[in-house]
């Protein structure tokens, strides 16, 4: 189970990483990508402001991967972190400001990590620590 969660981690580590980047980098090509069209110069900067957060937090979720029990609580970030970010994209698409069809992928994709980090959570492995 340690390594199904290694694997998972570094995974999940270098897509943040990977988006991290895109949101600095291009994010009027990932606006469009979801088909928000146009967007202004302020959310420019906040998504490469998020990206700058996706990019550090991929970076040690990889580095907490090597001894995820050693970094338990970066475990326990990443099982909160993926269920909050559910619970908003859910709650956003509930309250109409964007769609299914939208962000879809994304309420998919923190579902399954979410799920994953907690089958995968080291309760074994912690209790003889």
């Amino acid at each position: 189970m340690i390594k199904a969660l290694k694997v998972t981690m570094t995974i999940w580590g270098a897509t943040a990483l990977v988006f991290g980047l895109m949101y600095i980098v291009n994010p009027v090509y990932l606006a469009g990508l979801v088909g928000f069209g146009q967007i202004a110069d302020y959310v420019r900067w906040i998504m490469a402001s998020s990206g700058a957060v996706l990019v550090a937090v991929g970076v040690w979720v990889m580095v907490a991967a090597r001894d995820p029990v050693r970094h338990i609580n970066w475990v326990r970030f990443e099982i909160t972190k993926t269920l909050l970010f559910f619970a908003v994209t859910a709650g956003s698409m509930v309250q109409g400001y964007v769609s299914f069809s939208q962000v879809g992928w994304v309420l998919i994709m923190f579902a399954v990590f979410a799920v994953a980090f907690l089958v995968l959570y080291p309760r074994r492995a912690l209790r003889g620590t």
